[in-house]
């Protein structure tokens, strides 16, 4: 939607107003509350990072640093910070797992693996997921081995990205206005058949299965020339729905500065969006994001500090959501039935009893509103005046959070066509009811949702040089409770501790080591609490008086670190594990054998395991940075992680037939072993004015079931145990049945015919059956990496990032666009091979158990790589600015999506579902500026 004059000048209205409102509460207000000041300072060669876990010198870690600055971040087009990260950051793959427009939760519309694993998320140091604007992000710091993930206590078993956002900095008032307005486009939508293709592919199915015509060659004709559309429609659903383009808008404004006394900083943005319908109501939403912080010296003894960060949305859609449109617009065929009759009767099959025009035009109106604010405070103690380098900082943090829904759900009438023949014996087209009208006037509250987060914290540290070492010592604490709204639900309670020190001699040697406490509410007496330790060594070999002379090194690191680390089982059936829980059913049985049996009951749903006890991550990293050549920088890491205790139901060690049932407990049997590594380097020059760089980052990793609950099978090639946790698992094809040996086929899934998929028979036994399945594949990528390149010339810059993954295979097995089946949907891809080069195999409107299910035969290639982001922007000289108010205006083009290159070319690889049976990928294009006074 197009950003209105009335929308401008009521967000400059709040927006003046608000600004107003916190740079007077910054400048004149006295404080006794407020934020931990998470900002990066330099200290001659040390860089401090100030975290609720401790104070830690970053150029003296024994453990693995990436940082990247907000500027480059923010070369990303909109708002969100999970889609700048994509190809930056060695080791992390972001997913994009949603396209729908206002969803309200936008971490669902990303997962992260960082080394294999979920990373935790702290935005200035609070617990709250990657909830930040990107418009507002200073630094992103990626911390990813034991060095770190300890601290986090049952939150650290995959590393932290650690997120910095701007604000509290010495200096002059600065003000940052951004604006963006993006033209969005589908990328991929799946092939649909015409009316006309579609009677001729199911001709060839029915006479595959030995049918004959299902449709006449009068009824193609008809369905091709349009001569009568209502009998024989031609529907392109996709054109009559979507859209070719939506638009969206950003605006936002940075202010920050201050004194030794007093720092401060306030941030406000904008964001609205549009859907891609075509007609009736589409999907329009809006967000508001704001967030102020404060830092000023109370006494020379304590500093207060404070922030209060809010987002809050809205969005208006169909009650038809906009991923079941799209379901209903690919899996209806072109043929299927017209969508309306006259004005008003909206039309619909036996097949479908669904019309989606009808939903759009009158089947209501949904409104989603959502609130995230956070407030948190704090006191830093500074004890200079009597013990030097003695420091105790700590907070308090309130997270909430608040949802509902408000919808009138309306039933459109529906209909069905007949022909009848009058009494004269003439053909006469009627249409009968299929369903009754019922429109609602009012709007009702379908849903809510409400979540209270509180968190408290606190750090002695320590930090002392001497004349050729440095000590830095830490103890904190941290109480994590989150209060459960369902009283089905226990409230989590989490308190962790942690002791740590390093100690750095000559800028050489480094030594650390923490012990971490954690107890938890999930486990029971003495599995309550828990003690893990972790150690980490480094050598900067650079600063060795051998290497002082030499021209080739710049700085050369080695590192290495071991811990253990202590997570939590996931919830499951919003229990702990430890608790034996009822429920209510109907399966008592009571009097007769023929009596009825409904009497309600209590029955067990889990028997509780008092044993209960922590998932642990034994964890070893060991890597090198180095610089070289005063222009090129490598950082290389290996990992080898062993996850034991994993929880699993005990049934899971027994055959199915033995009964898998509630009443055998959950216990800690499997173990993991995930191994790999994770690189970048990157290459820096200029020459004058002219300046470029290039970046290469990279991760592998592969996960092995070191023990696993499976039963043991007499065919050990059939066992899982040794393999790799994202195994396919399948049988091993043969190409197609022919004429030339259809006559072989051996004993396998019911009757095959030419052209059905051939087996292998692994086992040798004349029969294909289970026992032939073995490893055909790899489900989750084992290699991620990304590509950044950028040049600028005298204010002109061009910056690309490219990201991909490799080492994976895509089951096509199950995808109804790559197996159609029956009297339902067909599409283009039966026209042609399967993206791995494979032939279709026989067309049949029977439903083949040979053919559809798992084997090699369905696997592709996954790998793809994605043209992720792109800038061409111009900053406008200081001679052009001269005197005025602005001191820096730049200009820029965006791009976000600009290319894919894959296999599998209709949909995306990425998100298989995207533009099917889920909202499509979009490409964006977005023209901004940004300007600073």
């Amino acid at each position: 939607m197009k950003l209105t004059i009335t929308k401008l000048k009521f967000f400059v209205f709040c927006l003046l107003n608000y600004l107003a409102i916190n740079i007077s509460f910054a400048q004149k207000t006295t404080l006794d509350n407020l934020v931990t000041s998470d900002t990066i300072k330099v200290v001659n060669e040390d860089e401090i990072l100030k975290t609720p876990f401790g104070v830690f010198n970053l150029s003296q870690t024994t453990g693995s640093v990436f940082r990247i600055s907000g500027k480059e971040l923010r070369k990303t087009s909109g708002d969100n910070l999970s889609e700048a990260l994509r190809g930056r950051v060695p080791g992390l793959r972001v997913v994009r797992t949603s396209n729908v427009p206002g969803t309200i939760d936008i971490e669902n519309l990303y997962s992260y693996s960082l080394n294999g694993g979920t990373p935790y998320v702290l935005v200035d140091g609070q617990p709250r997921g990657l909830q930040v604007d990107l418009r507002e992000v200073e630094e992103v710091i990626v911390l990813s081995d034991p060095t770190f993930n300890s601290l986090l206590g049952n939150f650290g078993d995959n590393g932290l990205i650690y997120v910095i956002t701007t604000g509290n900095k010495i200096g002059k008032p600065v003000v940052e206005v951004n604006l963006q307005q993006s033209i969005n486009i589908v990328t991929r939508l799946p092939e649909l058949l015409s009316a006309a293709e579609y009677a001729r592919v199911l001709n060839r199915a029915s006479n595959n299965d030995g049918f004959g015509d299902v449709y006449s060659q009068e009824a193609i004709d008809a369905y091709e020339n349009g001569s009568d559309p209502i009998n024989y429609p031609n529907i392109d659903r996709q054109d009559v729905y979507l859209s070719n383009l939506s638009l969206s808008n950003y605006a936002s404004l940075n202010a920050y500065g201050g004194t030794e006394k007093v720092e401060y900083s306030a941030f406000v943005g904008y964001s609205d969006w549009e859907g891609l319908e075509k007609v009736g109501a589409k999907i329009e939403g809006k967000n508001l994001t704001f967030r102020t912080k404060i830092n000023t010296r109370v006494t020379e003894l304590i500093r207060a500090h404070a922030s209060v960060y809010g987002k809050f949305g809205t969005n208006d859609r169909p009650v038809l959501g906009a991923n079941a449109m799209m379901w209903d617009i690919n899996r209806i065929p072109a043929n299927e039935f017209p969508l309306k009759v006259g004005d008003s009767a909206y039309i619909v099959s036996n097949n479908y009893g669904e019309n989606t025009l009808s939903e759009l035009e009158l089947g209501g109106q949904r409104s989603d509103y959502n609130s995230n604010m956070v407030f948190d405070m704090g006191l830093d103690f500074d004890f200079k005046n009597y013990v030097p380098g003695l420091k105790y900082d700590t907070y308090v943090l309130l997270k909430t959070y608040n949802q509902h829904t408000l919808q009138n759900n309306n039933t459109p009438g529906l209909y069905t066509l007949e022909n009848l023949q009058d009494v004269d014996g003439l053909d006469s087209l009627a249409v009968k009811l299929f369903r009754q009208e019922n429109l609602v006037i009012n709007a009702s509250r379908i849903s809510t949702g409400v979540q209270r987060t509180f968190t408290y914290g606190g750090n002695f540290s320590y930090f002392k040089k001497f004349n050729e070492s440095t000590l830095n010592l830490n103890l904190s604490h941290l109480l994590y409770y989150n209060l459960e709204s369902a009283n089905t639900r226990p409230d989590s309670r989490n308190l962790t501790f942690n002791l740590n020190g390093s100690y750095a001699l000559k800028n050489k040697y480094i030594l650390y080591a923490n012990m971490n406490m954690s107890s938890s509410s999930k486990f029971l007496d003495e599995n309550r609490t828990r003690l893990f330790p972790t150690v980490g060594v480094a050598w900067i070999a650079s600063n060795e008086d051998f290497l002082n002379d030499n021209s080739f090194f710049d700085r050369l690191k080695f590192r290495a670190s071991y811990g253990k680390i202590g997570t939590e089982y996931p919830t499951t059936n919003n229990s702990f594990l430890y608790l034996d829980t009822y429920g209510t059913g109907t399966k008592t049985y009571l009097g007769s054998e023929i009596t009825t049996q409904n009497t309600n009951s209590y029955q067990t749903t889990q028997t509780g395991n008092k044993d209960i006890d922590w998932i642990i991550f034994d964890q070893f990293f060991a890597g090198t940075e180095v610089q070289f050549l005063k222009k090129f920088k490598l950082d290389v890491n290996y990992f080898n992680v062993k996850i034991s205790n994993l929880v699993t139901q005990a049934s899971a060690l027994y055959a199915s037939s033995l009964g898998r049932n509630a009443y055998l407990p959950n216990i800690n049997f499997i173990e993991y072993r995930n191994t790999g590594f994770n690189s970048n380097i990157t290459f820096n020059d200029s020459k004058g004015s002219f300046r470029y760089y290039a970046s290469f980052n990279a991760g592998y990793n592969k996960r092995i079931k070191e023990k696993l609950a499976e039963v043991q099978y007499p065919d050990e090639y059939r066992l899982q145990e040794g393999q790799a946790t994202d195994n396919i698992v399948g049988y091993l094809s043969d190409g197609l049945f022919t004429t030339d040996n259809i006559d072989d086929a051996l004993p396998q899934f019911g009757e095959v015919q030419v052209g059905d998929i051939k087996y292998v028979d692994l086992n040798g036994d004349n029969v294909i059956d289970t026992r032939d399945q073995t490893t055909i594949g790899n489900s989750i990528p084992r290699f991620n990496y990304g590509i950044n390149l950028g040049v600028e010339y005298k204010g002109i810059n061009l910056d690309v990032v490219g990201m991909g993954v490799a080492n994976y295979d895509f089951n096509l097995n199950g995808r109804e666009y790559f197996q159609p089946v029956g009297l339902r949907t067909y599409y283009g891809s039966v026209n042609k091979d399967l993206p791995n080069g494979n032939s279709n195999p026989r067309l049949s409107t029977i439903p083949s158990l040979n053919n559809f299910t798992n084997s090699d035969y369905w696997l592709v290639d996954g790998s793809y790589f994605r043209i992720s982001n792109a800038e061409l922007g111009f900053t406008l000289p200081e001679s052009v600015l001269g005197n005025g108010a602005f001191t820096n205006v730049k200009l820029f083009l965006r791009g976000s999506n600009l290319a894919l290159f894959s296999k599998i070319k209709d949909l995306d690889p990425e998100d298989i579902n995207a533009g099917y049976s889920e909202y499509p990928m979009m490409r964006s294009f977005v023209f901004g500026a940004t300007m600073n006074f």
